[in-house]
């Protein structure tokens, strides 16, 4: 079971019930999710829950439950996952990453957050390298890989096998340590 995280704002945790009904919110609402192919039905949403918290509680790694200490809602989730799509130059792999409520955009809160989930991976799981990757529209999520210290890898930019063809999230940029 992966261990709770924190930083000064963020509590980094295992998922619970009270998480299901903002996290089916958030991935229902198309500005939180317009750097992915499409939002996500209630009935994903459920079975992602399940998915993420029975990974989470089983490993050392996974995707945390991330609550704003001050006054305990839940923001979204940052962490780090296992990524293996076929055709990848870089994978298998360890993907650092977060999906955080539009409310919480721009306050830093998935920046904080993210150092404290990429010294763990790198320190307390001794991960040799780790990669984030986004559509390249992405700004604020590529800002975020900056600013917890991640470099640019241009040369493993990649067409996302998952994504529609027509898709304008279908070309990814890479980064990682």
């Amino acid at each position: 079971m992966a261990q709770a995280l924190e930083s000064s704002r963020v509590l980094l945790r295992s998922w619970q019930e009270s998480d299901l009904e903002p996290w089916i919110a958030l991935n229902l609402d198309p500005e939180n999710l317009k750097y992915f192919p499409r939002v996500y039905s209630a009935e994903e949403s459920r079975a992602s829950f399940l998915r993420i918290r029975d990974l989470l509680n089983e490993n050392s790694l996974g995707l945390w439950a991330a609550e704003e200490k001050s006054f305990g809602a839940f923001m979204g989730f940052v962490g780090l996952m296992h990524h293996d799509i076929p055709g990848i130059s870089f994978m298998p792999c360890h993907e650092i990453g977060w999906r955080l409520d539009k409310k919480y955009w721009g306050k830093g809160y998935a920046t904080e957050a993210a150092k404290v989930v990429l010294a763990y991976g790198l320190t307390e799981l001794k991960i040799e390298e780790i990669f984030s990757f986004t559509a390249k529209g992405n700004l604020p999520s590529i800002n975020v890989m900056k600013k917890i210290g991640l470099h640019e890898r241009p040369e493993l930019a990649f067409e996302h096998p998952r994504i529609p063809d027509e898709s304008p999230v279908k070309s990814h940029v890479v980064y990682s340590t």
